[in-house]
């Protein structure tokens, strides 16, 4: 086990809050297992891994917050090993408990809806969900009662709601989530795609990405070594491929279901890609300096650009000499400061009402 690290101040939104509050109320079966899914923080894991130990499961579908989950664990000496998932999917159940908190800010309307089909598939019969929902508590309760059938209120306050549901049978049909479309390049291949609940831009091809994989395509190279930063569903990686007939790709985000939908979509367009599922950019313990000739990235931008600054770095470290760097930004300003930063200089390309930002490395 790692050593622990020091203790950070807690930190936790209303919904977290609420079900630490209500976890010394709830019991658990001798030899049944609990789950705590849509966690950010670790904490709540944590508490309920003390009082049940060894039967808690803690999900996230990001590698930044599943890493947040560990190390949290880790500070109290825990294995999180055995603990910690980050998965398209919730782990596999029976659970006869499910712990699962939103804001509206962590996930959209669409996925909180399946997350709620999945758990009610992974609970076991009679099992309990309790979940803590902020925002509109009336629009939470009508999200829940499309799934449950006994939806009872433990709480109700300004910022937070708090519900209570029992299973009984199962589901009869779930929905599928999934979405396919269609997107391509100047004179390339038109290409199906597949996004899920999650998957930045799901349900349609996001405008920047489209910028980035028409600039990328018209000067890659079938001998492209092509890095897909933040990759998404695979949008822009698998397009470029397509059109310049790359076949070294490598997809890196740190979504597990970003992942799942790149590996469908490879399949789907028959290109042979490597997957990374990471938060830092590239796994430091490999050999992945000065590998690659062509890294492209639609990096997110809040959080004062210290992603974008991750993905900045990792092309730098991971480009050979000669290699090009192509970011996307609505507005260059922020970013090209950043990219100037590890390259020196940066050419603004613009497209579709983008910038694509072109640095070589030297």
């Amino acid at each position: 086990m790692p050593k622990p690290k020091p203790t950070e101040t807690r930190k936790l939104t209303y919904a977290e809050a609420a079900l630490l509050d209500l976890l010394p109320t709830l019991s658990l079966p001798d030899g049944a297992r609990a789950l705590v899914a849509g966690n950010r923080s670790g904490w709540l894991p944590l508490e309920a891994e003390k009082k049940w130990p060894k039967r808690v499961a803690a999900h996230a579908f990001d590698f930044h917050h599943a890493r947040a989950i560990r190390d949290r664990l880790a500070e109290a000496w825990i294995n999180p090993n055995a603990i910690v998932y980050c998965t398209p999917a919730l782990p596999e159940g029976p659970f006869a408990l499910a712990l699962f908190m939103t804001t509206p800010q962590s996930m959209s309307a669409e996925l909180v809806l399946d997350q709620l089909e999945d758990l009610h598939a992974q609970l076991a019969e009679g099992g309990t969900l309790v979940a803590a929902f902020e925002g509109d508590a009336d629009d939470a309760l009508r999200t829940l009662r499309l799934v449950w059938s006994n939806v009872h209120v433990v709480t109700r306050a300004k910022h937070v709601a708090v519900f209570r549901m029992v299973k009984h049978g199962e589901l009869a049909k779930r929905r599928n989530f999934a979405s396919d479309w269609e997107a391509s390049v100047p004179d390339g291949e038109k290409m199906v795609f597949t996004s899920l609940p999650g998957c930045f831009c799901h349900r349609r091809a996001d405008a920047g990405g489209l910028a980035l994989a028409e600039v990328a395509a018209r000067e890659a190279k079938p001998t492209d070594r092509l890095l897909d930063m933040g990759c998404g569903c695979g949008l822009v990686g698998l397009l470029v491929a397509k059109k310049a007939g790359i076949t070294d790709l490598t997809l890196i985000d740190s979504h597990a279901r970003a992942i799942a939908a790149a590996k469908i979509n490879a399949a789907r367009a028959g290109i042979d890609a490597r997957f990374v599922l990471s938060d830092d950019g590239l796994p430091r313990g490999e050999d992945e300096v000065g590998r690659w000739s062509l890294v492209v990235g639609n990096p997110p931008y809040y959080s004062d650009y210290r992603i974008a600054d991750v993905f900045m770095e990792t092309a730098y470290r991971a480009l050979r000499p000669g290699g090009r760097c192509l970011m996307v930004v609505k507005t260059a300003t922020g970013l090209l400061a950043l990219q100037e930063k590890y390259f020196r200089t940066a050419e603004v390309i613009k497209r579709r009402g983008y910038c694509v930002l072109r640095s070589v490395r030297t």
